[in-house]
């Protein structure tokens, strides 16, 4: 199976900082979804890297430099994960959907960030999914799920098992767009999902949920074309 998984920044570097263990742990995961067979690209978010950066640089800037720099962030993110999957990657970042398809036919792990202003890397995970026709995009963030509202501030909103990509697009609708901003899902990758018609699941971006996500024996949110 081709698989394109947007992993958080803040799953992967937490806000207590770098663990190795932690990049060690997601490595293995993907080692091992590799070994099954399947054909893996990771694009991975800022995170609380991007966002500290950003919150500074937004004193002095504006937000289409401030979206440089949270790419930038998404790259050294990416360099950290690239060095743990050792033989496993190649030691660059691509910057392009052709640079991650050559590097996938390979038969190596795509690791890659950010690629353009104003877009996240639910969008670009869910760009190159649609470049790659992969079979399954994963968005593997900090939240469990998709609800119908946000659970940290609305204590009656409820984790949705499986939606369409319209109720999505209704939910995603007034996300913003700014650097650094975070959402479950934002409006772009909900358009470009509707667009290609791609099988998306979102999950808490645990190793356990990462590989049971493959095998639709997870505890998130299944969004059907």
């Amino acid at each position: 199976m081709r698989v394109v998984f947007a992993l958080g920044g803040s799953v992967l570097m937490p806000k207590e900082g770098a663990s190795k263990e932690n990049i060690a742990s997601y490595a293995e995961t993907f080692k091992k979804l590799k070994d099954e067979g399947h054909e893996i690209s990771v694009i991975i978010g800022g995170g609380n890297t991007a966002r500290q950066y950003i919150s500074i640089a937004r004193e002095f800037t504006n937000d289409a430099f401030c979206d440089e720099i949270g790419i930038m962030s998404t790259r050294l993110n990416s360099m950290l994960l690239i060095s743990a999957l050792g033989n496993y990657a190649v030691k660059n970042v691509p910057t392009s959907f052709k640079e991650a398809e050559t590097i996938l036919n390979l038969n190596k792990i795509v690791v890659m960030g950010g690629t353009h202003p104003a877009h996240t890397t639910d969008a670009v995970s869910a760009s190159l999914a649609e470049f790659l026709d992969a079979d399954l995009l994963v968005i593997a963030t900090n939240v469990d799920g998709v609800y119908t509202n946000d659970p940290r501030i609305d204590s009656n909103a409820k984790k949705l098992k499986e939606m369409t990509i319209s109720e999505l697009l209704e939910i995603t609708g007034n996300c913003s767009i700014s650097a650094g901003s975070s959402s479950v899902v934002d409006p772009l990758a909900s358009k470009i999902i509707d667009r290609a018609k791609l099988k998306t699941i979102v999950v808490k971006g645990t190793p356990s949920e990462i590989i049971g996500s493959i095998n639709d024996n997870h505890d998130g949110t299944t969004i059907l074309p």
